[in-house]
């Protein structure tokens, strides 16, 4: 008897911890980020808003949204916790690529009452355009694959654009939400070799390729030790090798 209540403790824990997770990661679904954004869990609104705004994500009545909240609450933003949040759907609002929002973030950067919101929403503000160009790399059609998901080809998309920022965003996704197509990860491994191939040695160069590194690593796949062993043998940057050597280790 005992045995089959501590058996069923196990079970009911791991439930709730799958739901917990489902609960935590909506993936790119609007559907499912605008249920996020009402939720009562402040965790779950943040998560939300982080998705949002690397998503790249086109539907307009998701940043209407994003907008209607922060009118309602960005006034009476003064804690730590409620600034953080605030400051992340400025962040998400940015990344719709739309000018028009310009003016309720530049109204944050004026009027908040906490001078981090106040920073954050004018760093938002200076980042629209930024987040307009970013969206139309991400949303291109050329190579678009019907096969895959829309956000394995946003990832795809992101992987083989010169953007170097946009690499690293993309392997930090695969990193730390993996289970993409394999496709998705093989073309991390070809933006790691063409990045071996250009090395600059630039803080931004190395910790991309490391993140690939990473990411070739999540995709539990033994075929690219290969591709991990080429990086760890004939780089000279220490932190790069060691990250290709861990990243090795961790597939065998």
């Amino acid at each position: 008897m005992k045995n089959r209540i501590v058996h069923f403790g196990i079970v009911f824990c791991l439930l709730l911890s799958s739901l917990s997770f489902a609960q935590m990661n909506p993936g790119t679904d609007v559907e499912s980020l605008k249920e996020s954004l009402d939720s009562t869990s402040r965790a779950q609104r943040v998560y939300a808003a982080k998705i949002i705004s690397r998503s790249g994500l086109t539907d307009e009545a998701l940043y209407e949204k994003i907008a209607t909240i922060l009118k309602e609450n960005y006034a009476s933003s003064s804690s730590p916790n409620d600034v953080d949040e605030m400051a992340w759907l400025c962040k998400a609002l940015a990344a719709s690529g739309n000018p028009d929002y310009r003016p309720l973030l530049d109204e944050i950067g004026k009027n908040a009452k906490n001078t981090k919101l106040q920073h954050y929403a004018k760093q938002s503000s200076g980042m629209i355009e930024e987040f307009a160009r970013r969206k139309e790399i991400l949303n291109a059609q050329e190579n678009w694959d019907d096969s895959l998901s829309a956000e394995d080809n946003r990832l795809l998309n992101m992987l083989t654009s010169e953007n170097i920022s946009l690499k690293r965003d993309a392997a930090k996704s695969l990193v730390r939400h993996p289970g993409s197509d394999i496709k998705v990860y093989d073309a991390a491994a070809d933006a790691l070799k063409h990045m071996a191939d250009n090395f600059t040695g630039s803080n931004l160069y190395v910790d991309t390729m490391a993140w690939l590194c990473k990411a070739l690593a999540a995709s539990g796949d033994i075929k690219f030790i290969d591709n991990l062993q080429q990086i760890e043998s004939t780089t000279k940057n220490a932190k790069l090798q060691n990250y290709a050597k861990r990243a090795r280790r961790s597939l065998k």
